[in-house]
């Protein structure tokens, strides 16, 4: 089922700025170290080169040697956070300490934080569109806000505003979104499986948040948008 997907979608995936990950994995030094929200860039040294990578926030420090697993490289990527565009930036995890759905066989990392194994959850369902959806007003609000108290927003309608970090479109009849305000991100589904959006573009979402979420085959979240109706900023 996954490689099926993977396949399906890897063309949607790759925009004119993106280039396929190997796999490759990078050692070196942390020459440089910027923190940006969910994310901290480093600039690494290699035995002949020194790359910029951007990784899930960690305790990082300059002089640390660490491995990176590929995951996406980005050309020509603006970073809000940090008001600055890296010619070519890798998007990466430290190998071995692996804290999200990551990879190409779940789309590039979109699918965000995994829900913890020892969390009481029922079995899986199979079926992928069983899910809340709210006739209720939005409430706006703004995705850290949304994460910090998740329990206050579970099963309602929200609206937020937010940068395109990420977008997967006809995956599994969706487009999946993850948008960014500040330092913290959430994914969004919209069923609209060919949304106009790419990666910078500035977005109004409106949508109702399910949480502690299992669709199956690794589809897995704490907190997710569904229904998701988008509006380019």
């Amino acid at each position: 089922m996954i490689k099926k997907l993977t396949m399906a979608c890897l063309g949607t995936l790759l925009a004119a700025n993106t280039l396929l990950a190997t796999n490759t994995m990078h050692t070196g030094k942390i020459l440089e170290l910027q923190n940006a929200g969910i994310y901290v860039y480093i600039k690494l040294k290699k035995q002949n080169e020194e790359i910029w990578a951007a990784i899930p926030k960690t305790d990082l420090k300059v002089g640390d040697n660490v491995t990176l697993k590929e995951e996406l490289w980005m050309k020509n990527f603006k970073s809000t956070a940090l008001e600055k565009t890296f010619e070519k930036v890798l998007f990466a995890e430290i190998d071995g300490q692996k804290k999200a759905i990551h990879g190409v066989d779940n789309v590039h990392g979109i699918h965000g934080q995994a829900i913890k194994k020892d969390m009481k959850q029922e079995k899986p369902n199979p079926k992928f569109d069983d899910i809340t959806i709210s006739k209720e007003k939005a409430i706006t609000t703004t995705i850290e806000e949304i994460q910090k108290n998740p329990i206050n927003y579970k099963n309602k309608n929200v609206l937020v505003e937010g940068e395109v970090i990420q977008v997967s479109n006809k995956v599994m009849g969706n487009t999946w979104i993850k948008i960014q305000d500040k330092s913290e991100a959430i994914i969004f589904r919209s069923t609209n499986e060919d949304e106009k959006v790419k990666i910078g573009d500035k977005i109004k979402v409106t949508g109702t948040i399910n949480t502690d979420v299992d669709y199956g085959y690794g589809f897995k979240y704490k907190i997710i948008g569904v229904n998701a109706k988008v509006e380019k900023l």
